[in-house]
């Protein structure tokens, strides 16, 4: 089965979910999305990267295609493949997070994989809209597999960075460039218009109120790189899309869209599935760094993304055979 329901939540769930509701969604409700107020929302990385170091990881400031970067890898002896990366794009509704934010998702993701991760810090609202993103996240997978040399990079983000991940996607399709080894989505955002979307509800989502998503979503075609392209991930969904994970919180406003693409490619005949955890908030494995869901979830998408690896290694021997 493509989806793959976990509805045993742990104990910790219950008050994350009661918290986020009570205090969190509230907060987002109310909070304006004019200039003044979006700009503040800086603080909130600021705030993320001054905490404790994650463990276990080195990091490098680098640029690819002249945004910053944090290259993260694991510590210790290396045994990596040199030829595979990952390059992960933040969520925040193109408002908000960065680097600070997400140190501890992309650490954690190094760590389980063994690969080095390469997460991006994208412009955003309310300077840029989401054509510049897009423009962006091209702009870095363009540079890893060309001048940096990767053979194999997964394409990997939360939220909105989700929806960023599946335009890179649509790029190397129309550009030519090697597709990504793997589609990975935590709670992403596939829809661009999905706060206008009358099928859509965030009634059972801990914290994003649809009324804010709709509201924010005319602030999203600012540019000055206009978006181009689709505005629906799932219109991609064919058999040349990559190996896709998803995980998602159950009743969340965007799990719907996150299980058609699942779907879509299921029957396209694309490895690709859901899991979808009961109890849980939007982004929780961004948000919590020792949730046990948190760790299942990382546990889970590490796995698929070896075996997505083991896959594209062997059809890369099977065109380097060929060639010789």
């Amino acid at each position: 089965m493509p989806i793959v329901h976990h509805r045993k939540p742990s104990l910790l769930s219950f008050p994350m979910w009661l918290g986020t509701r009570v205090l969190l969604r509230p907060t987002l409700s109310l909070w304006p999305l004019n200039k003044a107020g979006m700009a503040g929302l800086f603080l909130i990385d600021r705030a993320f990267a001054a905490g404790p170091k994650p463990s276990g990881v080195v990091r490098e400031r680098m640029t690819l295609d002249g945004r910053p970067v944090e290259l993260i890898m694991p510590s210790g002896p290396s045994r990596r493949d040199s030829e595979t990366a990952i390059l992960y794009l933040h969520g925040g509704a193109f408002v908000v997070c960065g680097l600070g934010s997400h140190r501890s998702m992309a650490s954690r993701l190094s760590k389980e994989t063994g690969l080095p991760v390469f997460s991006l810090e994208y412009r955003q609202l309310p300077q840029f809209g989401v054509g510049t993103s897009v423009a962006d996240a091209v702009g870095a997978y363009r540079e890893l597999v060309g001048e940096r040399g990767y053979r194999r990079v997964i394409v990997a983000g939360d939220s909105a960075g989700g929806f960023l991940a599946g335009k890179v996607v649509e790029a190397a399709a129309q550009e030519g460039l090697p597709r990504p080894v793997a589609f990975v989505g935590i709670s992403p955002m596939l829809d661009l218009d999905v706060g206008t979307n009358p099928d859509r509800s965030s009634r059972s989502d801990a914290y994003i109120p649809q009324n804010k998503v709709r509201e924010l979503t005319p602030l999203l075609d600012r540019g000055p790189v206009p978006l181009q392209g689709t505005r629906r991930i799932r219109e991609l969904a064919d058999d040349a899309f990559p190996p896709t994970v998803v995980i998602t919180a159950e009743g969340e406003l965007l799990e719907p869209d996150a299980i058609a693409l699942v779907e879509t490619l299921d029957d396209a005949d694309v490895d690709a599935v859901a899991h979808s955890y009961s109890w849980q908030v939007h982004a929780f494995p961004v948000l919590t760094a020792r949730h046990p869901e948190t760790l299942h979830a990382i546990e889970v998408t590490a796995a698929f993304i070896a075996q997505a690896i083991r896959e594209a290694k062997d059809a890369d021997d099977r065109k380097d055979q060929r060639a010789g």
